[in-house]
């Protein structure tokens, strides 16, 4: 008798995960119908239940070849093993607008509460977001809280209704070669958000979407992120910060070997006036644009057009700030943007090897500095920090 290739992908996992001592939970077997039309949110809580309480490193399986129907779910720890996998071969869809509405989670998928989780896969993770982008209150699609030492890698997210992966109050995260899919003009769909996290990585990812290809939020502590191509999308952020007279803290910071296609900023930096703390120890390297709108920014003057923003004395103080082997092309004539809090400057910027021209032969580019202060080392097309 011919075994068919689900089943021959399903042997392998099992004989994988054997080798290594460990039990296989597959949804299916705990009642998933994977029929893309059933709720299998029951079936899900029930493997990862059963898989949670195993202690001897389980591994949870979404089989290939199907699609599988999710509500609002959450998968909890702490769990029995410190290491636990959650193995994602098949798709994952959330349900219409309809079937959610009655919830007030603020995430569709979330991991909370889990030491030594890692999930991978070659799946899609589809948030419908399109049924939510008229609306205001939408849930983020995939969310890591509260969890250390954790992987995820290797998955396809497409049209979160918000956010589609965000990492929140975590440690010793690493999230490595996903993909990042929605459209250009859906809103506030970032494709990867920290905050409130520390030793975190960020590396291999192709990440286009309508709004930040990475956002950093307050409280991030060393974090690196390699490797990035981004575009269409808004970036790579810091923040915005000290948003509501909040304090922020983020330091440690390391941006390198990205590049940026076609994006409305590149790497970028944004506080609130009225905010406090930090945001310091900084480093932008090898960087590449191309046909970026606004290359490099520091708006310590950021208001979102939702809010009256006033002149406020206070602000989140931006420093030790490095920018090196940065090139590309901007479809604007001010390439740099430095604008910076009247009350408290922005200190220690270094340019080390700028070169950015504009898309059309011969049209300049220039610099736009308020109250930065720093210096050049190396040629570079901009002219001298205040």
């Amino acid at each position: 008798m011919a075994i068919s290739n689900i089943a021959v992908a399903l042997l392998c996992v099992w004989w994988a995960a054997a080798e290594a001592g460990s039990r296989i939970y597959d949804v299916v077997g705990h009642g998933a119908h994977g029929d893309a039309k059933t709720d299998d949110t029951k079936a899900f809580e029930e493997a990862w239940k059963a898989a949670c309480s195993d202690p001897a490193n389980p591994t949870m399986v979404v089989p290939s070849g199907k699609t599988f129907l999710l509500s609002f779910i959450s998968f909890r720890g702490p769990c029995n093993s410190n290491k636990i996998r959650v193995r994602i071969e098949g798709d994952i869809v959330a349900p219409s607008q309809v079937g959610l509405q009655h919830s007030n989670a603020d995430h569709w998928i979330t991991f909370a509460d889990v030491n030594g989780l890692t999930v991978d896969g070659s799946g899609q993770i589809d948030g419908r977001g399109s049924l939510w982008w008229a609306c205001k209150a939408t849930p983020d699609s995939f969310a890591i809280m509260r969890c250390q030492n954790v992987e995820l890698s290797g998955l396809r997210f497409k049209d979160s209704p918000k956010k589609h992966v965000t990492v929140d109050d975590s440690a010793w995260v690493r999230v490595f070669g996903i993909t990042v899919e929605a459209p250009e003009d859906s809103p506030n769909t970032d494709g990867v958000h920290i905050e409130r996290s520390r030793h975190a990585e960020i590396v291999d990812t192709s990440i286009g979407t309508g709004d930040d290809c990475i956002s950093i939020g307050p409280d991030t502590v060393d974090l690196n992120i390699s490797r990035i191509t981004c575009g269409p999308g808004h970036g790579i952020s810091i923040g915005s910060l000290g948003k509501d007279e909040s304090e922020a803290r983020v330091e440690q910071i390391h941006v390198s070997s990205c590049s940026f296609f076609g994006t409305s900023n590149g790497v970028r930096i944004k506080t609130w006036q009225g905010g406090s703390g930090f945001a310091r120890r900084l480093l932008f390297e090898q960087i590449e644009f191309d046909s970026v709108k606004n290359p490099i920014v520091i708006d310590q003057y950021y208001c979102d057009g939702g809010h009256k923003c006033h002149n406020k004395p206070s602000a989140v103080e931006v420093s030790d700030v490095r920018y090196a082997g940065v090139i590309g092309s901007t479809t604007k004539n001010i390439a740099i943007t430095l604008n910076c809090s009247q009350n408290i400057a922005c200190t220690g910027i270094i340019m080390e090897n700028i070169s950015i021209s504009h898309v059309e032969p011969g049209a300049p580019t220039s610099s736009f500095c308020v109250n930065a202060h720093g210096r050049m080392k190396s040629p570079s097309f901009l002219g001298s920090l205040a």
